[in-house]
């Protein structure tokens, strides 16, 4: 029998919105710039640029240190994570506030979060480099940013 849900139609209403509805394993995953990371963005708000996504972490990868200038939310639906000495296990859901440094995360095995921003995501390592969002999910280089050598906290906004 098809999987109907597969081919989920989507509505006129939504017709200029960016988003993928149905089995999310009908999509591709689209690679970061940090080898075995990647995203699926399932829904992109063209007004507030929020985003919600799919992020795998392959075993063995690991997450780099960033920023980000919007809040993140994340749940955690497979895998195990570890960030330090904190091993995040599948069902966890964190808030990260905006301008927060969160990470490394390492994959003991192959992570898959579900992820909201609520606004375009933003990437920006401790060295200052940057990568910014287009609306599927694909990232460009934004350069590199030098206010991240003075950080004194661990977040710029709310310092």
């Amino acid at each position: 029998m098809k999987d109907k849900s597969a081919n989920l139609k989507i509505p006129p209403e939504l017709k200029n919105i960016y988003c993928r509805l149905g089995k999310h394993t009908n999509f591709p995953w689209t690679p970061l710039p940090w080898k075995g990371i990647f995203n699926k963005v399932l829904f992109t708000d063209p007004i507030t640029g929020a985003i919600m996504e799919l992020a795998k972490v392959e075993k063995g990868s690991k997450f780099p240190e960033h920023y980000h200038t919007s809040v993140q939310t994340l749940f955690l639906v497979s895998g195990l994570l570890r960030s330090g000495s904190t091993v995040i296990e599948p069902g966890t859901f964190n808030i990260i506030p905006a301008g927060q440094l969160h990470g490394p995360f390492y994959a003991e095995e192959e992570s898959i979060q579900f992820k909201y921003f609520s606004s375009i995501p933003v990437y920006i390592l401790k060295d200052g480099t940057t990568y910014i969002y287009k609306k599927d999910g694909k990232t460009i280089s934004a350069g590199k940013l030098s206010f991240t050598q003075k950080i004194k906290t661990k977040n710029f906004i709310s310092e």
